[in-house]
């Protein structure tokens, strides 16, 4: 899909999610607006920015259906330019070269998700090094001795790896407390786990080093959760099973619950710097400071019925 139409993304009517019983949700529909303003203190020059906004094609049981990337702020003159990256998220490269005071990055965009009939769906396009590599510690996933210490306790009764995830999924939900403001994006699990606080890259990165510890292959999952007002962080187990293959097991330890339908991927990677939402840099002596706002709405639903069949609530 070419990142830029935007044909699809006209006004809907939306449905109320606060009253949708997400355990009976077959299908849904979501529309996202994502902004980010970078605001400096005088003009600036030479601007590159690197974007993890707008999802993939397609991720396992979501496909994208439309999609539009705005930059305003510069003097018309940017360049976009798209790209895949290994793991498969959808990258945008944006250069300006010159900007008074303000830039805006805003994507828009729909998906839909759909449960898959009888489970959860199996991981597409992952072979033997690619699970290799969702093993591999980083920086931001590197065990110290308590979180190796850790492992090894919940390794000493774990039956198969489904086991190991559940056990580790449980342990890192209650390993701190969610408080903003005391770690950052560059924090690592072990620092998160001794502060004993923290937010949802850092339950993830806790969760992340465990299940390589047990040698269970898992990826950081970036995107949004419903009812949220910041984009949101889990993580997706990849468990293989006999005569099945790959099945993704996503865990919320934020929430300490599995994933349901109300959450819409964005990107996966080892870790948050594989795939930080925005980064990029500039030239002349302006201070920069970004600020964001988003806003995820449900504009259809098919809901399974209590005898297995389907009602439908189309609000677009």
């Amino acid at each position: 899909m070419d990142p830029g139409q935007d044909g699809a993304l006209e006004t809907s009517t939306l449905v109320d999610r606060h009253a949708t019983d997400w355990s009976r949700v077959s299908h849904a529909v979501y529309q996202v607006r994502h902004h980010y303003r970078y605001s400096y203190t005088g003009p600036v020059t030479d601007l590159r920015q690197r974007l993890v906004m707008i999802p993939p094609d397609r991720h396992e049981d979501q496909r994208l259906l439309a999609s539009h990337l705005d930059v305003r702020g510069d003097r018309g003159d940017h360049t976009i330019a798209w790209e895949n990256d290994h793991f498969g998220n959808q990258i945008c490269h944006v250069q300006a070269s010159h900007v008074d005071h303000a830039v805006d990055f805003e994507a828009t965009y729909r998906v839909e998700r759909s449960a898959k009939p009888g489970g959860r769906p199996g991981a597409a396009g992952l072979d033997g090094a690619a699970l290799g590599e969702y093993l591999q510690a980083t920086a931001l996933t590197a065990p110290d001795a308590q979180l190796r210490a850790v492992a090894r306790r919940l390794e000493a009764d774990a039956t198969s790896p489904r086991v190991a995830a559940e056990r580790v999924h449980d342990w890192a939900a209650g390993a701190i407390s969610y408080q903003l403001g005391v770690t950052g994006v560059q924090t690592p699990a072990a620092m998160a786990l001794h502060l004993g606080k923290g937010v949802c890259q850092d339950y993830a990165h806790i969760m992340l080093c465990l299940l390589r510890l047990l040698r269970v292959p898992a990826r950081y999952v970036s995107g949004h959760l419903l009812g949220e007002g910041a984009p949101h962080a889990w993580v997706e187990a990849l468990v293989e099973e006999p005569d099945v293959g790959i099945e993704v097991i996503p865990y919320d330890p934020t929430h300490h619950r599995q994933v349901g339908l109300n959450y819409i991927t964005v990107a996966v990677g080892r870790d948050y710097a594989d795939i930080t939402p925005t980064s990029g840099f500039f030239s002349g002596p302006a201070a920069g400071r970004l600020s964001s706002s988003k806003q995820a709405d449900v504009v259809e639903l098919s809901c399974a019925g209590p005898t297995g069949g389907g009602t439908r609530e189309d609000a677009a």
